[in-house]
């Protein structure tokens, strides 16, 4: 992407911005709606403050430590966006706060702690699909990159937007293409780095990268000419969708597809896709739902309650963020909510604890030697009732719990890949092995 896309970038977001600081009131009523202010120690009762905090740091201003803590600790929830009357997108507001107060540090040291973070992310997604895929599977989901020219004169009927690291819990991804198929929908697959949303350069606060990739990722989904994108990950949605889409709509006068997420997708065929649903799934479902996309929630229930047999059970947990990850910036909430759900979901009695998304599920999978019900993701739940069965390698190598029988697992795809022993030690160490808490007992 030349440097002019960074520019248009910019500009397009800048003017947003000023659209936002020409409409906000300074109510407060977003940050009240925030499920974050109380878990990062800010005080409700100061939410004007806070917003005008905001405001003051995307004019340019020092803003204020409140406001500073607000924008660092925000979790994408959406929680924000039915509270204000004014026309104004707080999600978009405080991202951009945040990246405004994040300018203070310098853009050198922005720009390599945004590199960093990406990087990280890429290696041990690199890492750990090549360990647990052979080359054919995993150039399925993450097929090179070809020019415009190269795709099918005939456009496809979607093209499905993986993300970057979906690929890291294959078997997800995998169910997905199944479920495509047998919808005879016509699709090309895009995914990885090199279409990636920006998110991780955007959420360290270098806009300027995150806007390039943005823009390069839109002109390469919008190769192969489907009018439609369909999206897996959350984070790429919003990323994509709330900031990217709308800045090249801004600088080129047109978006060049519609992006809308897969659980949507599917439901939207509910009554095609319930015809394939031959096996009853006799188990009570709760789901570890997020509040970023609400539709995503609604669309999950609805195509899972769809399945004979099948019962979602609803818990009174609070519902925020995007992704577990997401909450890492308040680790011990983070570490409360997770014990809330656990102790709901037994509580009820339910057979199977269900994430929605992958960064969700390799965190909850990780937990299964401790509860009493399965751990597993909605889509393994719609592949049972199909007659669908794909393994969850991840799952598997995580059981194994010892980092030399995870390398002598996979030692033939280690070497197909000519993968690095000592940095695949540290990959496996630093994700597949994370360190566990113990639940209480009352939460198993």
């Amino acid at each position: 992407m030349p440097e002019d896309g960074s520019v248009k970038f910019l500009e397009a977001v800048g003017g947003r911005v000023q659209d936002t600081l020409d409409a906000c009131t300074k109510c407060g009523k977003c940050a009240e709606a925030c499920p974050m202010v109380g878990p990062a120690g800010l005080d409700a009762g100061n939410a004007e403050e806070i917003v005008g905090g905001m405001l003051d740091l995307l004019s340019g201003g020092p803003g204020t430590p409140d406001a500073d803590r607000f924008a660092e600790v925000c979790t994408n929830s959406g929680k924000c966006i039915p509270a204000c009357d004014y026309g104004v997108n707080p999600r978009f507001m405080v991202n951009m706060a945040r990246i405004a107060s994040k300018e203070r540090l310098g853009e050198d040291v922005v720009r390599q702690g945004a590199k960093q973070f990406f990087n990280t992310m890429n290696r041990s997604t690199r890492m750990i699909s090549r360990m647990l895929l052979s080359p054919e599977v995993h150039a399925r989901l993450n097929p090179p990159l070809r020019r415009e020219e190269d795709y099918p004169a005939d456009p496809p009927d979607i093209v499905f937007y993986a993300g970057c690291n979906v690929i890291k819990t294959p078997h997800i991804a995998l169910l997905i293409l199944d479920v495509l198929d047998a919808l005879d929908v016509t699709y090309e697959v895009m995914g990885g780095a090199p279409t990636c949303c920006g998110i991780q350069h955007f959420k360290q606060g270098d806009a300027k990268i995150a806007g390039r990739i943005g823009f390069s990722t839109i002109e390469r989904l919008s190769r192969p000419r489907a009018e439609r994108v369909i999206s897996w990950c959350p984070s790429c949605q919003i990323q994509i969708g709330e900031v990217a889409l709308p800045a090249y709509e801004d600088a080129h006068g047109a978006m060049p597809f519609d992006l809308s997420p897969i659980t949507e997708f599917f439901d939207e065929h509910l009554d095609r896709l319930r015809t394939h649903f031959v096996n009853p799934v006799p188990k009570r479902v709760a789901l570890q739902e997020r509040s970023a996309l609400p539709g995503i929630n609604a669309a999950v229930k609805s195509v899972l309650g769809a399945i004979p047999e099948l019962e979602i059970v609803e818990l009174d947990v609070p519902i925020l963020s995007t992704q577990a990850s997401h909450l890492g910036v308040v680790p011990d909430y983070k570490a409360d909510l997770r014990e809330m759900e656990f102790k709901a979901a037994a509580e009820a009695g339910v057979t199977t604890f269900a994430s929605i998304f992958h960064g969700c599920h390799r965190e909850l999978i990780k937990f299964q030697p401790q509860v009493s019900f399965e751990t597993l993701n909605f889509m393994e739940l719609i592949g049972e009732s199909m007659g669908i069965h794909i393994p969850d390698l991840y799952k598997r190598l995580q059981e194994m719990g010892d980092i030399d029988a995870i390398l002598a697992d996979t030692a033939d795809l280690i070497e197909t890949h000519r993968l690095d022993l000592e940095t695949l030690r540290d990959v496996i160490a630093s994700d597949i092995l994370e360190a566990v808490p113990t639940l209480s007992a009352a939460d198993r």
